[in-house]
């Protein structure tokens, strides 16, 4: 029905005499007809109310009750029952605004866009959203669910999403239908249920994992142990992680109980002793970074040793896509495990080129075809020595394809200082994890400390803390 501008000048008339009275704005969706009514026939309702109910107070839905037709006894009884379950408000709405914690206008504003949602058991919906970890702000946005799912529902749902750490409720997927909803929170339950098939273990059995270690060492770290396992971290994690058993016990626990609340799995152990010792959150870029690695190489990003601060790591257009290309290559073709190219990620970073240029300069018996990059014969030996050794090729590949990038990067440089010509250098990717002492123009055959060198090619020493990353919200939802 459309109204004319001078029935909306009415109305906004009679309004305006209803809040001068007492009654709330938002109680008109309780009782919309009383705008029907002249000035002179509210204030007979008003009179009414005031001589037949023993309950002193306005409302536009006691306004409803308070015919001049009915007795007062009736009239009485009416206001009584409405009120009983109110517990001292006026209104039903009133109740669901305080239970929203929120203004009379922005009251207005949520049944403008839903004037379904005053019900006998709205407010007690919402409690029980809010007891399950709901946020107000998120039910203004959401109010349908109050209306389209009984309250046994959405308790029901909410249980069951608090119990698989999904804080806060995400009400837009409490509020779909069964099938999708089940859809996505059955598949998080199971995933749950996995995971908690896998943590039959005890502290020591993750003690057995670690390096051998003095008794006063094992004391302090059992309490930390037996915490990270209660909290739902495998015994990978702890292994693949030890730098989180050097925090202390009450430190440990303050970075799991802030960041928890944000995530449905257990919050990675790296961003764990990050977050403990910078009280901030690795940037989004560098989580990205290292979340592509581990999804490319079919490893939980705890599997990774620390990743170097060289901002040249995510020089890659597409670094995900690099990965997945050179663990294709790496695993199904040349036969290296997801463990092994854990060990040395970032040797799947490198163009897919580049890796299989060195690999067959490595492999191929025919030096002059394939050229290393500065002429390493031992590296060459060694790598055709040790087949079996996977790991150790892994290392040779990664510091052949690392030498060849600072040997041009050191030429570059020499040249630059030494011209007064502009020079434009597009470089490959520079990856350091070890340090080149050896002069590039000399081949390292009679150099007996090129074998500690290369022993030396460890990624666990690099630090993967980068103090001119950007702070990020723990807010946000990580990869």
């Amino acid at each position: 029905m459309t109204l004319t501008n001078s029935e909306l000048k009415t109305f906004a008339t009679r309004l305006s005499y209803l809040v001068r009275i007492g009654c709330k704005p938002y109680e008109l969706v309780e009782y919309p007809k009383i705008l029907l009514l002249s000035e002179k026939e509210i204030d007979e309702r008003i009179e009414k109310l005031r001589t037949a109910s023993c309950f002193h107070g306005i409302s536009v839905p006691l306004l409803k009750f308070a015919t001049p037709e009915l007795s007062d006894l009736e009239v009485n009884n009416n206001v009584l029952k409405y009120l009983q379950p109110l517990g001292g408000r006026m209104s039903m709405v009133e109740e669901i605004v305080q239970e929203l914690n929120c203004s009379d206008t922005k009251m207005m504003e949520i049944l403008t866009r839903n004037p379904r949602l005053f019900g006998i058991s709205t407010a007690e919906k919402i409690r029980c959203l809010i007891s399950y970890g709901a946020h107000c702000e998120d039910l203004y946005r959401n109010t349908n669910v109050l209306n389209n799912k009984t309250l046994a529902t959405i308790r029901s749902r909410a249980e069951r999403l608090s119990k698989i750490g999904w804080i806060p409720l995400p009400l837009g997927l409490l509020g779909r239908q069964d099938a999708a909803f089940e859809a996505v929170v059955g598949q998080q339950e199971a995933q749950r249920s996995l995971v908690a098939e896998n943590l039959v273990a005890s502290t020591n059995d993750v003690i057995s994992l670690l390096p051998p270690t003095s008794a006063n060492r094992i004391i302090t770290i059992r309490p930390k142990i037996n915490y990270l396992l209660s909290e739902g971290y495998t015994v990978l994690d702890i292994v693949n992680c030890p730098q989180a058993l050097k925090l202390s016990l009450e430190k440990l626990k303050v970075t799991v109980s802030e960041l928890k609340p944000y995530h449905l799995q257990c919050v990675d152990l790296a961003v764990i002793c990050h977050y403990a010792q910078k009280r901030r959150i690795l940037s989004s870029r560098r989580c990205q970074f290292r979340s592509a690695i581990a999804r490319a190489i079919g490893c939980s990003r705890s599997a990774l040793p620390p990743l170097p601060n060289d901002s040249s790591v995510n020089a890659s257009v597409d670094i995900y896509h690099t990965a997945v290309v050179n663990a294709k290559y790496l695993g199904e073709e040349l036969g290296f495990t997801a463990e092994d190219l854990a060990s040395v990620p970032l040797v799947i970073t490198h163009e897919p080129d580049i890796v299989w240029r060195h690999w067959n300069a490595l492999e191929n018996a025919d030096s002059s075809q394939y050229e290393l990059s500065s002429g390493d014969r031992l590296a060459k030996s060694l790598f055709r020595r040790h087949v079996d050794n996977r790991r150790l090729r892994l290392n040779l590949l990664q510091y052949c394809i690392e030498k060849e990038a600072n040997f041009s990067h050191v030429r570059v440089s020499t040249w630059t200082e030494d011209s007064d010509e502009d020079l434009r250098v597009t470089e490959s990717t520079p990856l350091t994890a070890v340090e080149e002492t050896s002069n590039p123009d000399n081949d390292c055959d009679e150099d007996p400390r090129f074998h500690v060198r290369l022993n030396m090619v460890d990624l666990s020493d690099c630090n993967d803390d980068d103090d001119d990353d950007d702070d990020v919200d723990p807010d946000v939802t990580w990869l």
